[in-house]
């Protein structure tokens, strides 16, 4: 039998003893799964059910329906009778407890994750909020060691997004039910907001690998708020840009064929000189700069731009970006900036798509049909 052309052998001859073996643990795993069936089939929630569910997700956390049982057995050993707060808690920390070795063997299992949030969110319906909260905050460290191990895991980081919406969530509550505090537990006087820290984490996760993609897109999807919470002005908005697009000239100079860093300069340059005015549905730029500001700040970076081609000049990324750039600046043209020379900056472009001919000749239709648009 082959799979892509490759033939599968065995590489270690099975003998009698090894299928015997492993026929009783195929029958094992048969009688087991048939005591959950039945435990399920007749409503049987109970702690004994409950472990009896472990056994079996421990040899096949794949399967799904199990785990939608166990949720049952967890929401009727809260409800079923007036435990006092300790037991539930005790019982909802050993269930996350429970996960981690799985987790640790099967990170990629979403019927895993997917549990660990219903637990979660479980400790909120059924906990006083601000214990809820510090097993939501002790999340952080889970998530923290997993992009520790694999820090490009976007599901990570969208899990990370979801654990640090929720703890700001909590907070918010707790903040307006006592008044500005979090609770008599000395951790009173906490920020809701968590978007500097995360700012700074995109910070510590970039510094350490430039092509980490998700580091660069949650950075862009905290600046927006990150700004408005700063209550920045004009003026320090458009610091704030020439800082994160300097810091673009020196990663793209380090790497100009890493396209998680070009896409992130290319979204501040969208988010900052796109030539359409303000729409009535979004009257609030992020980057507010006038006509000039945009030209002088395409200007600059295609200045280095050219520079970088000068000494890459077969990079597919930055000739792609340099025509992004050039037509930014060939729109903006048309609106009343004077000192772009448009008809200098179209034939840069037709330049730029020529050689994009030579270098990715797998896209040729493309520039071609550009350069003819020209």
């Amino acid at each position: 039998m082959t799979s892509h052309g490759i033939p599968r052998s065995s590489t270690t001859p099975r003998t009698p003893q090894a299928l015997e073996a492993d026929l009783l643990k195929i029958e094992a795993y048969n009688t087991l799964v048939s005591q959950v069936q039945a435990l399920k089939s007749t409503n049987t929630y109970s702690q004994s059910s409950l472990s009896t569910t472990s056994t079996l997700l421990e040899k096949n956390p794949e399967f799904n329906t199990i785990w939608n049982f166990r949720r049952r057995i967890i929401l009727h050993l809260l409800s079923s009778s007036p435990s006092p707060e300790n037991d539930k808690l005790a019982l909802l920390s050993s269930e996350l407890q429970f996960l981690i070795p799985l987790l640790k063997n099967f990170p990629k299992c979403y019927w895993i994750w997917n549990y660990r949030l219903f637990i979660l969110q479980t400790s909120s319906a059924h906990l006083p909020l601000p214990i809820s909260l510090k097993l939501w905050k002790s999340e952080m460290k889970l998530v923290e060691k997993m992009l520790s191990s694999d820090s490009r895991n976007f599901h990570g980081w969208g899990y990370r997004r979801y654990i640090v919406q929720n703890i700001e969530s909590l907070r918010n509550i707790i903040k307006k039910e006592t008044g500005g505090k979090e609770g008599g537990n000395g951790e009173g006087g906490e920020e809701e907001s968590l978007v500097e820290q995360e700012f700074a984490y995109t910070t510590a996760m970039y510094g350490k690998n430039l092509s980490n993609f998700s580091a660069w897109h949650n950075r862009s999807k905290l600046i927006p708020r990150l700004l408005l919470e700063r209550g920045a002005t004009v003026e320090e908005r458009r610091t704030f840009l020439d800082g994160e697009l300097g810091e673009m000239q020196t990663a793209v100079y380090t790497d100009p064929y890493d396209q998680s860093i070009q896409l992130y300069n290319h979204w501040l340059l969208l988010s900052s000189c796109s030539p359409s005015p303000p729409s009535s549905s979004q009257p609030d730029l992020v980057f507010p700069l006038t006509n000039s500001q945009k030209f002088e700040t395409l200007r600059r970076t295609l200045e280095w731009m050219r520079e970088l081609l000068d000494e890459e000049p077969e990079c597919r990324l930055l000739l792609e970006e340099m025509i992004f750039v050039g037509g930014l600046l060939r729109q903006l043209g048309d609106n009343e900036v004077e000192e772009i020379d448009r008809e200098g900056v179209r034939q840069d472009m037709k330049g730029w798509l020529e050689k994009l001919l030579e270098v990715d000749p797998m896209r040729g239709g493309r520039w071609r049909e550009m350069h003819e648009r020209l």
